[in-house]
C-alpha cells in the first residue's frame, strides 16, 4: 500500500502512563493494538489507566505530576490548550510523521487551538438518517422517493408512523435527536451560524437556528411532543430502539449500524444522508477523540512513538482483523471504525470488510463520504467551549419540552454562554 509511513524507532528503555484509553479484551480494536505495541516495543513499559479525571489532571498540571499520554475528547482540546497543559503536536510532528493531510478536516479541525494541533485525531462518529423501509411503504411512502431535504415530508411523515396501542406508544415515528446534541446538524442544514470564525462572539439565536428549532419542536409536536417521547425512550435498551422496530425513522451515529448487524440483520432499512433543507447538498456533523501528551509529560518522546505506532495504518490493520475475527467468533458480521484517517478508512472497506448485503454495503461506503464535509461543533474553538455545548443543549430541550419558545431558549442560551466566554480566565 502506498504512504504507509514506516514505525518509529525508540532507544533505551522507557516507562510512560495513558489515561483515558481503556484496553479490556472486550474491546479488540483498543486490546489489538496495545498488544502489538507492547511486542513492538519492549523496551516501553506502558501502565494503562482507563479513566480520565479532570480534576486530577488540572491538579497534576500545577504540580508536574501527570500522565504521559491523554485520550480525551477533540471537544476539549482547546480548553486544555487555553490552560497550557498540553504539549503542541506541531513541534513533535515536525518532520510529518503522521501525515495529517491524510485526515478528516473536521478531526484536525477539533484538534487545534488558535492554529496549533494539541491533539492526534483517532476515531470519528457521524450522523444520517436511519429508515425503516417496511414502517414507510405500510404508512404509504415510497422508502425509495425519500427526499431527505423536503424537512416538511420528514416531520409529516413522524406522525403518520406512529403506532399505538390504545395509549402505549409501539412504535415512535421520526426522532430527529434535537435533544441529542443534533441541533448542529439541523442549524447547519438550515443555514444557521453558532459563533464567529474566532470563538469569541455566539450567535445561537441565529433566526435560521431558530427556525430549524422551531420545525423540529412541531415535528416532535405532531408525534405528541418530547416528554412522551422521553417516556417512550425509557422502555429503550442499549440503542436498539430502531434495530427493533420501536423507532421508525431516526438520526443516529454511523455506529449505531453495528448494532442492527448484531440485533437486526435481515431488517429492510437504509440509511440515507440527511440533506440541506430544501437543497441536495449533503450535511452532518461529527466528533472523536484525540492523543494528547501533557505539557509536563516525563516521557514525552516515549509517548510520542506509542502515538505514532496507534495511528500508523499498519497498526489499524491489525485492529480491524482482530474485530472482524471477533465478530466471526461470535457469527456476526464485521462493521469498520471510522479512524479519522482517510486513507485507513478505504483500506478497511478494501481489506477487510466483507460485502454483507447492499443496505449495510451502502451504509458503509457512505459514512467516510459524509465525513470529508461534515461539520466540526464549531464551538470547539473556544477554551470553554464544553460549557457552551451543555448551556445550549438544556435550553434546546427546554423548547422542544415546550418550556420555551425557540426564540427564547435560544436567546437565553446566547446571552449565557456569551457571558461564559467573556468570563473565562486561563
Amino acid at each position: 500500500m502506498a504512504n504507509m509511513p514506516p514505525l518509529p524507532t525508540f532507544e533505551g528503555n522507557a516507562k510512560i502512563t495513558s489515561w483515558g484509553f481503556g484496553v479490556e479484551e472486550t474491546n479488540p480494536l483498543a486490546f489489538s493494538r496495545v498488544d502489538a505495541f507492547k511486542k513492538q516495543y519492549p523496551n516501553i513499559e506502558i501502565e494503562i489507566v482507563p479513566e480520565f479525571d479532570s480534576q486530577k489532571l488540572l491538579t497534576g498540571a500545577a504540580s508536574g505530576n501527570v500522565p504521559d499520554v491523554l485520550w480525551l475528547d477533540r471537544f476539549s482540546v482547546a480548553s486544555w490548550a487555553a490552560r497550557k497543559v498540553l504539549t503542541s503536536i506541531d513541534q513533535l510532528n515536525s518532520n510529518n510523521a503522521i501525515d495529517f493531510s491524510q485526515f478528516y478536516d473536521a478531526a484536525v479541525n477539533e484538534a487545534k487551538y488558535n492554529g496549533t494541533m494539541y491533539g492526534v485525531p483517532q476515531f470519528m462518529d457521524v450522523r444520517a438518517l436511519y429508515v425503516n423501509n417496511d414502517a414507510l411503504s405500510a404508512a404509504g411512502t415510497d422508502p425509495s422517493k425519500l427526499d431527505t431535504g423536503n424537512w416538511d415530508q420528514l416531520s409529516q411523515l413522524g406522525g403518520q408512523l406512529v403506532k399505538k396501542s390504545g395509549d402505549k406508544v409501539d412504535v415512535w415515528g421520526f426522532d430527529h435527536k434535537m435533544e441529542g446534541r443534533n441541533i448542529w446538524m439541523w442549524g447547519f442544514g438550515n443555514g444557521g451560524k453558532f459563533i464567529s470564525d474566532d470563538g469569541k462572539t455566539l450567535s445561537y439565536n441565529d433566526p435560521k437556528i431558530v427556525e430549524a428549532l422551531d420545525w423540529g419542536t412541531k415535528a416532535y409536536d405532531a408525534q405528541g411532543g418530547m416528554k412522551l417521547l422521553e417516556s417512550v425512550a425509557t422502555t429503550w435498551q442499549g440503542d436498539e430502539q430502531f434495530a427493533r422496530g420501536q423507532v421508525a425513522m431516526t438520526i443516529y451515529e454511523s455506529w449505531m449500524l453495528g448494532i442492527v448487524a448484531r440485533v437486526a440483520p435481515d431488517l429492510n432499512f437504509s440509511v440515507l444522508p440527511l440533506k440541506v433543507k430544501g437543497g441536495k447538498d449533503d450535511v452532518s456533523w461529527t466528533g472523536g477523540q484525540a492523543w494528547a501528551i501533557p505539557a509536563k509529560a516525563k516521557s514525552p518522546d516515549a509517548a510520542w512513538v506509542f502515538i505514532q505506532f496507534m495511528n500508523n495504518p499498519s497498526t489499524w490493520m491489525i485492529g480491524a482483523n482482530a474485530v472482524k475475527a471477533a465478530r466471526k467468533q461470535n457469527k456476526q458480521p464485521y462493521i469498520p471504525a471510522l479512524s479519522g484517517n482517510k486513507q485507513v478508512d478505504q483500506m478497511q472497506i478494501d481489506q477487510v470488510y466483507e460485502s454483507i448485503d447492499p443496505k449495510f454495503d451502502n451504509a458503509v461506503k457512505l459514512f467516510p463520504q459524509l465525513l470529508n464535509y461534515s461539520y466540526d461543533r464549531p464551538i470547539s474553538v473556544s477554551p470553554v467551549g464544553q460549557e457552551l455545548d451543555d448551556i445550549l443543549d438544556a435550553d434546546v430541550k427546554s423548547a422542544l419540552r415546550g418550556e420555551k419558545s425557540a426564540q427564547d431558549a435560544l436567546k437565553d442560551a446566547n446571552d449565557k454562554g456569551q457571558q461564559a466566554i467573556d468570563s473565562f480566565q486561563p
